[in-house]
């Protein structure tokens, strides 16, 4: 960007609100030309085998199954990806034929788009297979009663499948040659960003190695639950990850000591990245180990070179604990029935519907069916925040059809559309990356060509979509938002109270050598952080009245990590060498933890911790006694009353 730009750039965003700001930002994502090559072949495909049959408008539907199927491609591990995709595609296809046979029918058609609505809503809950196939349920549904197309609709649902089908296909066109890509990918990854820590363990390298090994522990070990019986390979992957793990940990507790880690030991881990890549085996270790935390570095660098070399597998190297399919229907049965967020989103998502389908009996709009449409996409909670999805769409689809008009009036109709079509397919998944309001800026055009083909609608298509759109948001602020109590507490204090006793259950059994869950423990412990992290980003994009509370908890959850952190660091040291603390100490650190959780789900100030003066545990109770102060808003950085521990931001 040019020095004039940013200057522009900038001077915008210190103009524009801090929760806009924070809305509209993109996420930074390096260009990833395979998934955009795919989505375009894709799409395009079915487009020009219509063209070849004399009727273009013959490859809309099954274009329309491969850009539904591909979009809901999140990677991951093939089992993970050919669940999600053929939920989204078969839902996809029930919906259409849905709509398509209650297409005309005045208020019962909006009865049913209603009623698809309850079903989408509680599909919802089931993870992101059931959160694709609720979404795609419900867009088809509204696709197919807004879209007339000659014929019975079974074979038009026949056809979306079929484009369906074509994208899980293509997404699946490695797998033979390649079978555990997506798992080996992942381990690299996180052992790159635990290269990376050698270097720099400052709290934005933490959180990056963090996020790198919850994503490779999801990607594994939904692969590995597959697997009939056992799978070495995988098991393998698993361990090299549980391993990586106890590296960080043993480099946190060399920082403590304010020691810089050996070169050796660096050369050792980025080795084994590069073994798993392809490259040689890494050199055997040979080093002599002068301190507790050194010895755990050693170790564990040793652990992880000896398991890339073909080393047996430790059982405690594998943290994972095997769900059966009984129990994972109970839990979804019960979140979907009795969850209040379900009941109320389900609520919210039936209201908004039914109004949207109204609004398209009156005749309001030339094509109401995006009324809809728009209401589907962005009221989706488990998507992020409403209140950004609704200003992404819009400001999205508002650049989206400009561009959209330009090439209506600059491309004629017929073959040439194609071009557009495939440059605008390619970019999606691009966009999905960055920002939604950018992947909206891809898929407006899109939409708008591939309705152009089937009606020639020209240039004032754009402007139809537009006026549409901004009614779906319009009705998604006033109806499925403001209204509800919900959309101004974003949930970060139960998160932080949930992060804390599971930090507690951690400690409770971190510095037992004979106990087997710890290391599931440890894991867990940092997936609630991560999802407390997740929670707070997408609070942060809310406007001024609710983010303005919820930023008072960043220090809290900073103290939080430190928390987690300091044990994972002294449990290394304890291996390795240095005393074990005393059952009465840890107690006391686990009852001082669990007084705070509660403290904070009932929203007082949490009191004082007693605990034991233990020289083992010196650096977790100064992080306990760090966190109490914090969240009881003694600590300065907490901005005063409106702080974490007023209970604010629940």
């Amino acid at each position: 960007m040019s020095p004039v730009f940013r200057r522009a750039a900038d001077r915008l965003t210190d103009a524009a609100p801090g929760w806009l700001v924070e809305t509209v930002r993109p996420a930074p994502a390096a260009l990833r030309w395979e998934p955009m090559l795919r989505m375009a072949v894709a799409v395009t495909t079915p487009l020009l085998v219509g063209l070849a049959a004399g009727q273009i408008a013959l490859g809309l539907l099954p274009a329309m199954g491969a850009m539904s199927t591909a979009m809901a491609d999140r990677g991951g591990s093939y089992r993970a990806r050919i669940i999600l995709m053929s939920s989204a595609g078969s839902a996809g296809a029930l919906g259409y034929l849905t709509g398509a046979l209650t297409r005309g029918h005045g208020w019962w058609t909006v009865l049913v788009v209603v009623a698809v609505s309850l079903v989408s809503a509680l599909l919802s809950t089931g993870g992101g297979a059931g959160s694709a196939a609720g979404l795609q349920l419900l867009v088809m549904t509204v696709l197919g009663t807004g879209i007339p197309l000659p014929g019975p609709p079974g074979p038009h649902a026949l056809m979306f499948l079929l484009g369906a089908l074509w994208a899980l296909a293509l997404a699946l066109v490695h797998w033979p040659a390649h079978p555990r890509a997506a798992e080996e990918a992942a381990v690299i990854a996180v052992y790159r960003a635990l290269t990376r820590l050698f270097a720099d363990r400052g709290p934005g390298t933490l959180t990056a190695f963090d996020t790198a090994l919850k994503n490779g522990y999801d990607t594994v070990l939904s692969a590995r639950s597959a697997a009939a019986g056992t799978d070495p390979e995988r098991t393998r992957l698993v361990a090299l990850l549980n391993q990586s793990s106890l590296i960080r940990n043993a480099l946190i507790s060399l920082c403590q000591e304010e020691r810089e880690p050996p070169g050796d030991l660096a050369a050792a881990v980025e080795e084994v990245a590069g073994s798993l890549a392809g490259g040689p085996e890494p050199h055997a270790l040979r080093h002599a180990c002068d301190s507790p935390a050194l010895r755990a570095l050693h170790s564990g660098a040793r652990g992880a070179v000896e398991l890339v070399s073909g080393g047996d597998i430790a059982a405690d190297q594998v943290p994972y604990e095997p769900v059966g399919h009984r129990r994972r229907l109970r839990e979804l049965w019960e979140k979907m029935w009795y969850g209040h967020l379900t009941r109320v989103y389900t609520v919210r998502l039936s209201l908004c519907m039914g109004v949207a389908g109204a609004v398209s009996e009156f005749g309001w709009f030339e094509r109401s069916y995006w009324v809809m449409l728009t209401v589907a996409l962005v009221l989706k909670p488990d998507f992020g925040s409403v209140f950004a999805r609704a200003v992404q769409r819009a400001l999205g689809t508002l650049a989206g059809t400009l561009i959209g008009t330009v090439v209506l009036l600059t491309v004629p109709y017929g073959p040439a559309l194609l071009v557009p079509i495939a440059v605008f397919a390619a970019l999606m998944p691009y966009g999905m990356q960055r920002n939604w309001g950018l992947m909206s800026a891809f898929q407006a055009p899109l939409v708008l060509l591939l309705v152009d083909l089937l009606t020639r609608g020209g240039p004032m298509l754009a402007e139809v979509r537009l006026v549409d759109t901004l009614a779906g948001c319009v009705i998604v602020l006033l109806l499925g938002y403001l209204p509800w109590p919900a959309s101004w507490e974003a949930p970060v204090g139960p998160r932080f109270a949930d992060a804390v006793s599971a930090t507690a259950h951690y400690i409770r059994h971190a510095f037992d050598p004979d106990d087997p869950g710890r290391a599931l423990l440890r894991r867990r412990t940092y997936d609630a952080l991560a999802d407390l992290r997740t929670v707070f980003q997408r609070a942060v994009t809310e406007p001024r009245v609710v983010s303005r509370r919820i930023t008072t908890w960043m220090p809290a959850m900073t103290a939080l990590e430190q928390v987690a952190d300091a044990t994972a660091a002294t449990v290394a040291r304890t291996e390795h060498g240095a005393p074990p603390p005393s059952g009465a100490a840890v107690e006391a650190l686990v009852t001082s933890l669990e007084d705070i959780a509660a403290d904070v789900r009932a929203g007082r100030t949490p009191r004082k911790p007693e605990l034991a003066d233990e020289e083992t545990l010196e650096r977790v109770n100064s992080a306990v006694q760090g966190l109490r102060d914090t969240v009881s808003g003694e600590h300065p950085d907490t901005g005063g009353g409106d702080g974490a521990g007023t209970g604010d931001g629940r």
